[in-house]
C-alpha cells in the first residue's frame, strides 16, 4: 500500500483573484488541507442528507399509497356487506380494553371461614 502524498497540486486557470487568495491565507496558515477536507466532508454529508430526503419522500408516497388502499378496503367491505354499517374506527374502538369503574373490592360484612392451630404453627416465627 502506498503512503499518502503530505502536498496536491491544484491546476486550474478558472480560480478568481478572491478565491486564490482565500486558498493562499489558508495555505499559509498550514490549513489548507483542514479547510478542503472539511469542505469534502459537508459535501458527502449535503449527498447523504439529499439521499435521506428521496427515502423520505418514497415512505410518504407508499403511506399515502397505503392509506388509499386502505380506504378503497373499507369502501368495498362497506359495499359488499361484508361490514355492516358500522365503521372500522368503531369496531376498533370496540375492541379496546374496557373501562373499570369503580366500586366494591371486598364486601368484609360476609367472612367466612377458620384458622386452625395447625395453620398458626406455620407462622409461629413471628
Amino acid at each position: 500500500m502506498s503512503e499518502r502524498q503530505n502536498a496536491f497540486t491544484i491546476k486550474t486557470n478558472r480560480l478568481s483573484d478572491e478565491v486564490y487568495n482565500k486558498l493562499a491565507k489558508y495555505a499559509k496558515s498550514r490549513k489548507l488541507g483542514d479547510y478542503i477536507s472539511s469542505l469534502i466532508l459537508r459535501d458527502l454529508d449535503d449527498s447523504s442528507t439529499e439521499g435521506k430526503a428521496i427515502e423520505d419522500k418514497k415512505t410518504y408516497e407508499i403511506l399515502e399509497h397505503i392509506k388509499n388502499e386502505l380506504a378503497d378496503l373499507k369502501t368495498l367491505a362497506k359495499t359488499t356487506g361484508f361490514l355492516g354499517n358500522d365503521s372500522f374506527e368503531e369496531e376498533e374502538s370496540s375492541s379496546k380494553v374496557p373501562q373499570l369503574t369503580e366500586g366494591k373490592i371486598a364486601d368484609l360484612e360476609n367472612i367466612s371461614g377458620s384458622l386452625d392451630d395447625d395453620d398458626l404453627e406455620e407462622y409461629n416465627d413471628f
